[in-house]
């Protein structure tokens, strides 16, 4: 797995806790929403850059380790492996969202909020179809 450059990482960290701090000093009704994103996104990105950094630092002392781990990635069985449990994900998630719109009708939810989800499921399936034909001319 490509962690990117030490420096990349530095940056991604440094914007994390930048957008930390943005969302511990905002302050109004305004901006508490806002407040609320950048502290997600800020947490988030600190999280990200300080465990890549980790990984950098790990491989750098361990480069056979690093080499397996790169060998593991490309392989031919991972990627199968990992294409099959994103179908199989896929297909698990489809099956909930079938009942989501059902649930949010007994709860007596805005009907916007069921349309996004029946949307959502359409679109899904939309997506699914334009790559299956998309493949079988490839294939």
């Amino acid at each position: 797995m490509n962690k990117g450059s030490a420096k990349r990482n530095v940056g991604v960290l440094a914007t994390g806790i930048l957008l930390l701090a943005m969302a511990l000093l905002a302050g109004g009704e305004m901006t508490r929403n806002v407040s609320g994103v950048c502290l997600g996104l800020g947490a988030g990105l600190s999280g990200m850059g300080i465990a890549n950094l980790i990984m950098i630092r790990y491989y750098a002392k361990r480069p056979s380790l690093k080499k397996q781990q790169d060998i593991e990635a490309g392989d031919e069985r991972s990627a199968s492996i990992n294409n099959l449990s994103k179908a199989k994900a896929f297909d698990i998630t489809l099956r909930a969202m079938m009942i989501l719109p059902f649930v949010l009708v007994l709860a007596d939810s805005p009907l916007w909020l069921t349309l996004a989800v029946v949307a959502f499921y359409v679109f899904s399936y939309s997506i699914r179809y334009y790559y299956i034909v998309k493949y079988s001319k490839v294939m």
